[in-house]
């Protein structure tokens, strides 16, 4: 199941994870004849660089070229979601401007175990609004849900430890006195009571809502069930109840996509599976063979129509492929950026396993 963010969330959320990292300010730096400007946070720490003459920094052609230490990179993978993407390139530079007034045209940084690899290296120019070289795997994304669940763990679990040593203690409890509470920072963060439900109080609910809707729902009772031992029914916050089963989490983001998309794919998608099951419009851009050649290699391929015109989609793992029926292909996430899904860290394949029945 796929979770979706709206961009002013997405923006927001990451906002306050990295005045988390740097303690809420930075600091700018410039020594004399250099051509570059260090960027530390509150406590000290150097975490960016900006080269301000062109051609000085990593990114050929950029003249206020952004660049990452390692160690911040490696805090912005705990806690970040798609930080090796653009929606995140545009909002650290938005950042760093509103931190230090200095508008940066690249970002360039590299990731994973090794730091000094080439292949792990993230660069986006944003000028031109084209990632210069991207060593991401799809396969390597941190998924949304690992993100709130991540941030749960660091900011609302209770004073005190929990896990299996206490399940005996909490189930006790709750027999006996009807409910328990969870404190937080010596004030209730959520209560449990005998019926399974679970009452998020107003100033953990309301802060989780303005990041992720209510998408954090299912993963805090995932987050609470294995913790606690105590089976959740519903979750209770000050303005809605929320029964938790997964068709109910389904229809809500097929209702999401519909409205951003502004197109309902229920009973639009098709597999195609051999050369007979595509249409006939596609004839003159594809050859039987390449058909029988991309299905064996690449899995089944998808028939859907869109504004009157129908397109062919395969995801090839490193890339998504479409053609439409006048044999113009896309590979560069010229589809997902069209229907607004690409910025919200989703891919088409997101669309397919939503909405395709067999």
């Amino acid at each position: 199941m796929k979770i979706i963010i709206t961009k002013k969330q997405y923006k927001n959320l990451v906002y306050s994870l990295i005045d988390s990292i740097v303690g809420g300010d930075l600091v700018l730096k410039t020594t004399k004849g250099f051509t570059y400007h260090n960027i530390y946070d509150s406590y000290g720490e150097e975490v960016m660089t900006i080269y301000f003459v062109k051609g000085s920094g990593k990114t050929p052609g950029c003249k206020n070229d952004l660049g990452l230490n390692s160690g911040f990179v490696m805090d912005l993978e705990k806690y970040v979601p798609y930080f090796k993407h653009k929606i995140f390139s545009k909002v650290l530079i938005d950042y760093v401007y509103d931190k230090t007034n200095i508008k940066c045209d690249c970002i360039d940084y590299s990731y994973g175990f090794d730091y000094d690899d080439e292949q792990d290296r993230f660069i986006y120019n944003l000028k031109k609004k084209k990632i210069v070289k991207l060593g991401e795997s799809v396969d390597d994304r941190q998924s949304l849900d690992e993100i709130i669940y991540n941030f749960l763990k660091d900011e609302y679990y209770p004073d005190y430890n929990w896990g299996p040593e206490l399940f005996d203690f909490y189930r006790e409890d709750v027999e006996e006195y009807g409910s328990i509470a969870f404190y937080i920072n010596d004030s209730e963060g959520y209560i449990y009571y005998d019926d399974g439900t679970l009452e998020v109080l107003p100033w953990v609910s309301e802060r989780l809502d303005s990041w992720f809707n209510n998408a954090w729902q299912p993963v805090f009772k995932k987050w609470f069930e294995e913790n606690s031992g105590l089976k959740v029914n519903r979750i209770v916050t000050d303005d809605h109840t929320t029964t938790l089963n997964e068709s109910t989490n389904i229809d809500k983001n097929k209702k999401l996509i519909t409205d951003i998309v502004g197109f309902d794919f229920s009973n639009n998608i098709q597999q195609i599976t051999s050369t007979y099951d595509v249409p006939m419009e596609f004839d003159e851009c594809l050859y039987g063979e390449t058909i029988n050649w991309s299905l064996n290699f690449w899995g089944p391929m998808y028939l859907f129509e869109l504004d009157g015109v129908e397109y062919l989609y395969q995801d090839r793992g490193e890339f998504e492929w479409f053609m439409d029926e006048y044999c113009n292909d896309y590979v560069d996430n010229e589809i997902p950026e069209n229907l607004g899904i690409f910025i919200l860290g989703l891919r088409f394949s997101d669309i397919i396993n939503l909405f395709f029945e067999e």
